[in-house]
């Protein structure tokens, strides 16, 4: 997409910011050829569908204001990446159980030249519990990794008190799932703070952004083994 075409979709670049997202639409499609990033082959649906969708949480930056960002379940780096591209001075780490993956967002964030950018591997459940890491992030993001009474208990360890939490998804998905994430939310310490909606450019659909604030600490032993989360919801 065009910086004019962006910017007609309702996201308005710079001239910097556009050529550091064009390169990583390159970068991911040039790494998904050996590893399985996305689904996604074609450049324009990147733009489209990974790119726009990241960049649908910077009023969500800009209200808030983070110094870092956990990118909970990474994959290519979305949507951790396009956002670092657009918020010079944004420290993001990228977390994910898969190596490869990792690896592959770790390279496609060095080409890019982001300072600030660091990489966690491992189960989201275990390093939650990593005092380097424990309630250390102003915002969690996580797209596409699960539904949310998982998503809660698994960022919650992660998010400092008055820290936020987002998770792209389908309108459908977040008025259903939200209702079924409840329980969990209130065990976890965090508040449904309201579903953001907008539009996909070209006719690509509704999307929605579910937000919750973090208003008391965690409990010690949450977030539960690897696997409970998604076995036994809270």
């Amino acid at each position: 997409m065009t910086r004019d075409e962006l910017a007609a979709a309702g996201y308005e670049v710079t001239l910097v910011v556009h050529e550091r997202l064009s390169h990583f639409v390159a970068l991911l499609l040039q790494e998904n050829q050996r590893t399985n990033l996305t689904a996604i082959r074609a450049a324009a649906e990147v733009w489209r569908l990974h790119i726009c969708e990241s960049l649908a949480l910077l009023p969500l930056v800009a209200e808030l204001r983070p110094r870092r960002l956990l990118d909970l379940g990474t994959g290519g780096g979305v949507p951790g990446i396009p956002l670092a591209c657009a918020c010079d001075g944004l420290e993001l780490t990228l977390l994910d159980a898969t190596r490869k993956k990792l690896d592959a967002a770790a390279r496609i964030a060095s080409q890019l030249g982001l300072p600030g950018v660091a990489t966690l591997w491992g189960r989201a459940e275990t390093l939650a519990h990593d005092a380097a890491h424990r309630e250390a992030y102003d915002m969690v993001a996580a797209r596409a990794v699960a539904a949310l009474p998982t998503l809660v208990e698994c960022a919650a360890g992660f998010v400092r008190v008055g820290g936020q939490c987002w998770f792209p998804k389908s309108p459908e998905a977040a008025a259903r799932e939200v209702a079924a994430a409840r329980g969990a939310a209130d065990q976890c310490g965090l508040a449904y703070a309201g579903t953001h909606c907008f539009g996909l450019p070209d006719g690509q659909g509704q999307r929605a952004i579910v937000v919750y604030e973090k208003h008391e600490r965690l409990r010690d032993d949450l977030p539960r083994a690897p696997g409970r989360p998604a076995k036994r919801p809270l």
